[in-house]
Order: C-alpha cells, then sequence, then structure tokens
C-alpha cells in the first residue's frame, strides 16, 4: 500500500502517476469538448430557424455540459493535488525568462481550465428562458447566478462573451503550452514531456 502511494506522488523528478491520469484525462475531454462546442452552436442555430424537434439540441448540449463539468471537476482535484504535493524540478540551465514563461503558462492555463467551464455554467443560468443545464442524464443542474432578463447587469451575454473570449485565450495557452513541450522534448531533449508521458525524464 506505501508503495502504491508513493507511486501516485509526485517526486523531485517525477510527475506521480495520479497527476499524469489527471492531466491526460482533461487532455481527452479538451480533445472531445472542442469540436463538440462548435457542433452544438451549428445545430441550435439550424434548430432557431424551424424550432421543430430539439432532440439534437437536447444531446449535444447534454454533452458539452457534462464534459464542461468534468473539466471543472477534474481542473479543481488537480490543483488540490498540485498543492498538497511537491512538484518536479525544472530542468537546470534554463533562463530567467523561460522559467518565468513556464510558471505563466502553467497559472493560466489552471485559470482557464476553472473560469472556461464555470462561464459557461453561469451564462446558463443568467439565462432568461427554461433551457436544462446537464450532467450527465441529470437535467437539473443547480444554477451558480440568477436568472435575469437579456440586457440586464450580468445576464446570459455577459458571461457567454467571457466564454468565447476565453476560448481565444485558451486556445493561444494551451498552443504555447504543447509548443512549449515539444521544444523541449525534441529541441532542448531535456526529458520534460516524457517526464509527464511515462513518469521519468529517461529515454
Amino acid at each position: 500500500m506505501t508503495k502504491m502511494y508513493a507511486m501516485l506522488r509526485n517526486t523531485k523528478e517525477a510527475w506521480g502517476s495520479l497527476t499524469r491520469g489527471i492531466h491526460w484525462s482533461v487532455v481527452a475531454l479538451v480533445i472531445i469538448q472542442i469540436p463538440l462546442g462548435f457542433y452544438m452552436v451549428e445545430v441550435y442555430e439550424q434548430y432557431t430557424k424551424t424550432y421543430a424537434d430539439d432532440t439534437l439540441v437536447m444531446r449535444t448540449s447534454m454533452g458539452h455540459h457534462t464534459i464542461g463539468l468534468l473539466i471543472l471537476a477534474i481542473a479543481v482535484c488537480r490543483l488540490t493535488w498540485r498543492w498538497s504535493n511537491q512538484t518536479p524540478r525544472l530542468p537546470a540551465g534554463l533562463k530567467t525568462y523561460q522559467l518565468f514563461l513556464a510558471r505563466c503558462t502553467h497559472v493560466f492555463l489552471y485559470v482557464v481550465m476553472i473560469i472556461y467551464p464555470l462561464s459557461g455554467w453561469a451564462a446558463l443560468s443568467a439565462y432568461e428562458g427554461e433551457f436544462p443545464i446537464f450532467f450527465f442524464a441529470w437535467d437539473s443542474v443547480p444554477h451558480i447566478v440568477p436568472q435575469v432578463a437579456e440586457g440586464e447587469r450580468f445576464d446570459y451575454s455577459f458571461f457567454a462573451q467571457i466564454h468565447r473570449n476565453l476560448w481565444c485565450s485558451g486556445g493561444l495557452l494551451l498552443g504555447l503550452h504543447i509548443f512549449g513541450a515539444l521544444w523541449h522534448e525534441y529541441i532542448l531533449r531535456d526529458g520534460i514531456l516524457r517526464r509527464m508521458l511515462k513518469g521519468s525524464s529517461t529515454p
């Protein structure tokens, strides 16, 4: 049991199995969520032209809401786990600006992973209509902000705009994060990516 617990935890040289599992779970969910979000918008726009059968709208919304809430929950768990664990040392020889950039990117990625789903949840909560918020088949997820009429302060559009803006900034951060990981792996060859893939920087 002690050995298994030790494998879960991070060390000064490597990420533990729990951190790696959380990281790649979020990656998988984000890969699904991005195209699903665009598809959901397209489905809803088509639906508003006819207001016919809303089955597909509900199904895509269920998937998008559920994945968003899962990302939020996992991000909070990861942040809590990170605070209770040490983090592996960054490779020696990195310049000051590289260290600063790495830390800023990680901090803002955490912010986006939490605020992005929260802003979507808040937008649906503030919506004046009767659109359900899903978590899997449960369609009564509690609202986190008051329901207000469109045009009032903190209405649906307010939070929806935050949601859209975070998509742009989050995409930029994600691209920077991926570029940095690949740069370390294939240019600097310091094992950063391998530590997240298998827990060790050795080939």
